[in-house]
């Protein structure tokens, strides 16, 4: 029986523990790549890595292999380079960002500056300027929205991963993420969740759009990458785990793999 991880009371959204609800698949013991059935050999009773070539024992493996989740086919808008000692992955956003959510910063960004604008217009021309002052903050939420949805359409995300650990970067319009560069000895955990974007009031519905977050062994959550589709996050998760050999444990508030989410 897998024994669950500690709860540490200093960060109460988040409790590691191994996934029990899934079913068995099997792992090279050397490299931790997924070994699918075609490198498989029931009849002796072993099997091989197509990643690194290692030979092993069935019987054993499968008794003691992690539980896992189902895994996730690289969505569009990825290019990914895998060697045996670094993973870089290259993410579109206009690909790989909500499309209910990119709809509707459209849709919300034209009728929002559409009104707004002419009457700023207007009342500078009148030289009420003191009005316009007034207008600041819905002029600040309506330029937040056209970057915003400037980003979904030109930004793209760079990801080098190494013995190093995880190295991030956004461009050409570094807002909503920063760089992030994380000591591979200092990562527990990576998972996904759900969350809103807001551009004005707490009251206001936003969009709804995924992040994915790392677990450092100090217990602190670091966000990663915010923005994405739900596939996409749940696949660089994956990747990124894979290729530093981190057991997939599950931790509270995460999306799961075989529920349909939304975006």
């Amino acid at each position: 029986m897998v024994t669950p991880l500690a709860h540490n009371s200093g960060t109460p959204d988040v409790q590691v523990k191994y996934r029990t609800s899934e079913p068995v698949l099997l792992d090279c013991p050397q490299c931790k790549h997924f070994v699918d059935s075609d490198h498989i050999d029931m009849s002796s009773g072993e099997a091989h890595c197509p990643n690194c070539g290692h030979k092993f024992s069935l019987q054993n493996e499968i008794r003691k292999d992690p539980l896992r989740r189902p895994e996730i086919v690289m969505p569009k808008g990825i290019d990914v380079l895998k060697l045996s000692s670094s993973l870089d992955i290259d993410v579109d956003w206009y690909h790989a960002a909500p499309k209910r959510s990119i709809a509707t910063i459209i849709s919300g960004s034209f009728f929002w500056n559409l009104l707004l604008i002419p009457l700023v217009i207007f009342l500078a021309l009148s030289g009420d300027f003191f009005f316009i002052l007034f207008f600041g903050g819905h002029l600040m939420t309506g330029l937040a929205l056209m970057v915003y949805l400037l980003a979904m359409l030109i930004n793209k995300t760079k990801i080098a991963v190494d013995k190093s650990g995880i190295k991030i970067r956004h461009s050409p319009i570094p807002v909503f993420n920063k760089a992030q560069d994380i000591p591979v000895e200092n990562i527990a955990q990576l998972y996904v969740s759900r969350y809103t974007e807001r551009f004005s009031n707490k009251k206001s519905k936003g969009v709804q759009a995924y992040s994915l977050s790392a677990i450092l062994k100090n217990n602190k959550v670091v966000e990663l990458v915010k923005g994405l589709d739900r596939e996409t996050q749940l696949y660089l998760e994956q990747e990124i785990e894979t290729h530093l050999g981190i057991i997939d444990r599950r931790v509270r508030g995460e999306v799961t793999r075989n529920q349909k989410g939304h975006g």
